[in-house]
């Protein structure tokens, strides 16, 4: 008897071994194919394999997704629907063989959907619904994020009666966090999730005002105080709407205390500025410019910081925008504002007619440098450049070549 059980176990193992040796020569030969462009040979040995060997291995069913995605393609339009469906057969058969697979398949399914216009808009966002519960992880394709919060706020329109506005902003907040996390992990991608943040954005124009944010904000914060991705989209439409409202102020102390960084410091200096402390306001806004690690960004903190005290803190001021030109040289626009900055001083840093001339020079020199790194500029730069020159006036025996103007300017002109 025990015989007989080693002779049927060893029967079995060598047939299993066999099996799994076959279907390792057909995957072999299935990449040669697609290789080749053999596409034809490659379908007819994919329909073998998915019958003979569904538990082999993932790439498998990488390269199924291959040939069934090139059958689609190439299907005369009657035929499309058909291979679509047989593409949404292949997803299901992946997910039961291989149920903790990274692939985003119900992502995947309802891209084919909407693609090629098959299922209904239900089936559709309950495939996209489940990516976004189930498979957040891989979910990133900007079309089906928007997809998904397009339907969902279409099924909210039809059943407000029942599902509660508060149900809706927070499926809203949820997916802003999406796209904002994503665009992190796809730089690359970051204009395509923008461009989705102002869809959903015009989506809910009339859901997003200051009364039903500062409500909602009030209502969730302390059940969230902790909750990063409900804390930063919830921040960012406050210091849209609700600049002065104290709720956030709350929000966005509660994101910085969690997740410091330039964002959370740059809606403090908002609510601050906004409520009338511009010393709290210029410490937050620096804090942020400390903090951003993007320079382009950090040059326009730094640039907002600069108008703000363009008329309190002149020497300041100038700092800031020479802090902007370190970190974005290319800016005309800041050798603009210089050149202002510098004739609204001419009271206060020109003591006599030669400083107030090398104020109007130094004016003049700065503003030209505008059109050198901005071409565009060029129009504006030489106006006021000629503008600036025209004020400048010495006697006929002045011999002047240099000056050096004092007061919070501290530069040298030479005439």
């Amino acid at each position: 008897m025990k015989s007989n059980l080693l002779f049927l176990f060893v029967i079995l193992t060598s047939f299993a071994y066999a099996q799994e040796n076959s279907c390792a020569n057909k995957e072999k030969q299935l990449v040669q194919y697609l290789s080749d462009n053999e596409n034809t040979k490659a379908l007819e040995l994919w329909k073998d394999v998915n019958t003979t060997c569904p538990k082999h291995s993932e790439n498998l069913y990488a390269l199924g997704n291959r040939i069934l995605q090139y059958e689609i393609e190439i299907a005369d339009k009657k035929d499309k629907v058909t291979k679509v469906n047989d593409l949404l057969q292949f997803f299901n058969q992946y997910d039961k063989y291989f149920p903790a697979n990274k692939n985003g398949n119900f992502e995947k399914r309802a891209i084919a959907q909407f693609t090629y216009n098959v299922g209904t808009p239900q089936e559709v966002f309950a495939n996209l619904d489940k990516a976004f519960e189930k498979e957040k992880a891989t979910f990133a394709n900007s079309q089906a994020i928007y997809n998904y919060f397009d339907l969902y706020f279409a099924h909210y329109k039809e059943n407000k009666a029942v599902i509660p506005q508060i149900e809706l902003l927070d499926k809203y907040c949820a997916v802003s966090s999406l796209l904002a996390e994503k665009s992190i992990l796809y730089p690359s991608k970051k204009e395509e999730y923008q461009r989705v943040e102002l869809g959903i954005d015009l989506l809910m124009k009339d859901f997003l005002t200051k009364e039903n944010m500062v409500s909602f904000a009030q209502k969730k914060l302390d059940t969230n105080s902790s909750d990063i991705s409900w804390l930063e989209p919830a921040a960012r439409v406050l210091s849209v709407k609700c600049k002065n409202e104290p709720i956030f102020e709350k929000v966005a102390s509660k994101l910085d205390q969690i997740n410091p960084n330039s964002i959370s410091a740059y809606y403090l200096a908002t609510y601050y500025l906004n409520t009338g402390n511009q010393d709290e306001a210029i410490e937050w806004y620096s804090k942020s410019a400390e903090l951003e690690p993007n320079k382009f960004e950090k040059a326009t903190t730094y640039y907002s910081i600069a108008s703000i005290l363009s008329n309190s803190d002149k020497a300041t001021s100038q700092k800031m925008v020479f802090n902007a030109l370190e970190n974005n040289p290319n800016n005309g626009r800041y050798y603009i504002f210089l050149a202002n900055l510098y004739v609204n001083s001419l009271e206060e840093c020109g003591s006599n007619a030669i400083e107030k001339n090398a104020i109007y020079k130094l004016a003049s020199n700065t503003a030209l440098k505008a059109m050198d790194v901005e071409p565009r500029l060029k129009p504006t730069a030489q106006a006021m450049s000629s503008d600036y020159l025209k004020k400048i006036s010495f006697d006929k025996i002045s011999k002047v070549k240099s000056a050096t103007i004092g007061c919070w300017i501290q530069q040298k002109v030479e005439f």
